[in-house]
């Protein structure tokens, strides 16, 4: 029994001691799931309030801030004729480094709560964005802004060889609060480009590249950098010509078919120029729309004039013919009759060729 009750003091003393252990690494792991949470708070907060002054860029008393561009067109849905537009997909990144920013390296932060270029499309148009105004900060304060922009950009393009054309449409960005000795861009040429596949169905893109150049801003009066996008595009042609020539090619030469009925069959002459004409007249108003309302001829318009006035000939010579008939000249018009089987088809060819391969 003695030696039971003088283990008793140990046994109380090991109690003790791993009572005391538990409470001692229970405590620490408390307080560092403590630090844990409270230190990203605090950094986040330090992220949302950067404080720095915002109307003042990088570097203010030294040399121009550089700006990278780089434009990427994600998708290109439709080159509108009509409306003189370009709708698409596309994404902006521009990069520049702030040092006030070093401190917050990680952090995403407010586009407007940290100095920004303000860079700007030149093109008017109505576009949509699709990723937060947030820049992301990297080693040594390097700022990165990434934004998705997606709607319709103004595109003027002259059409006068249309529908046989090829095009370089520009897409400009500049920063619209600073002059070229404030703010100079620069073309990121490892992001500027292209997806491979597009949406687009009637125009083949043959490249894209951006390049840096200089505008005088009249509303400033000053220089500033901009950045130019190109985009090179042919227009797909076959269904302009299955679609509308080849039609109208049929049409002319419909109306030659007068010069092989006689002279004498006045009824069928002139019903058949007759319809000829009012299948060209219909044919020039379902295709009015194809083109926006110009002030110079395209190609087609030129085609189609010509179409109409060769398909108006052969009219007035179905009807010239039936008089000279009526006055008993009949071998008169029989002789204009075989020259205008060969007169006509070498005048439609000179016009095709003449408008089409000139």
């Amino acid at each position: 029994m003695r030696r039971i009750e003088g283990l008793f003091p140990g046994m109380q003393f090991l109690g003790c001691f791993f009572q005391a252990t538990v409470i001692f690494w229970a405590a620490l792991l408390l307080a560092s799931v403590t630090s844990a949470q409270v230190r990203p708070n605090a950094d986040a907060e330090a992220c949302e309030n950067p404080n720095i002054r915002i109307d003042v860029r990088p570097n203010a008393d030294g040399p121009a801030t550089v700006i990278s561009v780089g434009f990427r067109m994600m998708d290109l849905t439709e080159i509108n004729d009509v409306k003189q537009t370009l709708t698409g997909d596309f994404a902006v990144l521009l990069s520049w480094t702030d040092a006030r920013l070093s401190q917050f390296q990680g952090c995403e932060i407010a586009l407007d709560k940290v100095w920004s270029p303000s860079v700007v499309f030149t093109n008017s148009g109505r576009l949509i964005t699709s990723r937060p105004r947030e820049v992301s900060i990297g080693p040594g304060g390097q700022v990165r802004y990434l934004q998705r922009y997606y709607g319709a950009l103004a595109s003027y393009h002259n059409l006068r060889d249309f529908p046989f054309d090829e095009h370089r449409f520009v897409v400009s960005l500049f920063p619209v609060d600073a002059p070229e000795n404030e703010v100079q861009l620069v073309d990121n040429e490892g992001f500027t480009g292209r997806r491979d596949l597009l949406n687009i169905s009637d125009w083949r893109i043959e490249s894209v590249k951006g390049g840096i150049g200089r505008q005088f801003v009249d509303a400033f009066g000053k220089l500033h950098s901009i950045y130019n996008f190109e985009i090179t595009a042919h227009r797909i042609t076959s269904y302009y010509v299955w679609k509308v020539i080849f039609p109208l090619c049929l049409i002319v030469v419909m109306s030659w078919f007068v010069f092989w009925i006689a002279p004498t069959q006045t009824d069928a002459q002139i019903g058949l120029s007759a319809t000829a004409m009012l299948t060209m007249i219909a044919f020039i108003f379902a295709t009015t729309n194809m083109v926006p309302k110009l002030g110079y001829f395209t190609r087609l318009d030129w085609f189609i004039t010509g179409s109409t006035i060769l398909v108006f000939l052969a009219l007035l010579q179905s009807v010239t013919t039936s008089y000279l008939v009526v006055r008993k000249r009949e071998q008169v018009s029989l002789r204009i009759d075989r020259v205008c089987r060969v007169a006509f088809p070498l005048a439609f060819a000179a016009l095709l060729l003449g408008v089409f391969f000139s």
